[in-house]
């Protein structure tokens, strides 16, 4: 586990007991196996994050930026802790950490500026609306004692961060050259189309099967297929595409050719 884990951010949640007694041995096996996926993606949102502050600090970005990504930093690996302690808990296997994706990321990102501003846009203001609303939709679903918990949790600090994704990425604009701009607005379209990939394809193939989803999966924080479709596309359409336009961006066209090579502006 890459050392920034082992630094989780000190200040804990307090957990509760688990109360499983209304869940058969199976619903809770499925429910749990979820726990470590989420403590994985945790952690690789804190290499981001550090990612992004290193970057800001090359970039040469204003105070207080940088020192604000590597709070957040901490904030994620303080999630990956206790996603990881909930998993245990309630029974799941330790989660498997892998750093490798989020290195190839950063290496197709080698200038310090354009890589802090697009670590902005697509991980953290982009990527944390979605986050954000993926996590309140299975909030409001979960019964769970300890899966609420700590889904309400997350779901408060996700949206601060996707706050500061959105400042953030406002803050960084006006140091950005018309080539580094448009070399954004093909980022955010393929960050779009990956989104979408991860988190709505799957679920959009089992209810095209007709799969059929138990209800005590939800009330243990799974989120149904059709819930997950529904509160991704909000994000995307309600959420990002709006303040991709705020930002100076083109967040309809990003939406509409996030499939297409040319999806820049120009």
């Amino acid at each position: 586990m890459p050392v920034i884990e082992m630094r989780a951010a000190r200040a804990r949640i307090d957990l509760p007991d688990p109360d499983l007694r209304s869940y058969t041995r199976e619903q809770i096996r499925f429910a749990v196996a979820s726990w470590p996926l989420r403590a994985a993606e945790e952690l690789r949102s804190a290499l981001i994050y550090r990612a992004l502050a290193q970057a800001a600090i090359r970039a040469h970005a204003p105070d207080p930026w940088p020192k604000r990504f590597f709070a957040v930093m901490r904030d994620e690996a303080r999630h990956a802790r206790v996603c990881a302690t909930t998993g245990r808990q309630l029974g799941a296997e330790a989660p498997h950490y892998d750093a490798t994706p989020v290195r190839a990321r950063l290496a197709g990102l080698p200038e310090p500026l354009f890589r802090a501003a697009t670590l902005l846009v697509v991980e953290v203001a982009m990527g944390e609306t979605i986050s954000m609303s993926l996590f309140r939709t299975g909030r409001d679903a979960a019964i769970e004692p300890l899966t609420r918990k700590v889904l309400s949790a997350i779901v408060t600090d996700e949206a601060r961060h996707q706050r500061l994704g959105w400042t953030g990425s406002a803050a960084l604009w006006p140091l950005l050259c018309e080539r580094q701009r448009i070399a954004l607005q093909r980022e955010a379209a393929k960050g779009l189309a990956v989104f979408e990939e991860q988190n709505v394809v799957p679920a959009l193939r089992l209810l095209k099967e007709g799969a059929l989803f138990d209800p005590a999966h939800a009330a243990l924080g799974v989120l149904a297929p059709s819930a997950r479709v529904d509160a991704f596309y909000y994000a995307v359409e309600k959420l990002i595409v709006p303040r991709l336009d705020r930002l100076g961006l083109d967040g309809r066209r990003a939406w509409e050719h996030r499939y297409r090579s040319d999806s820049s502006r120009a």
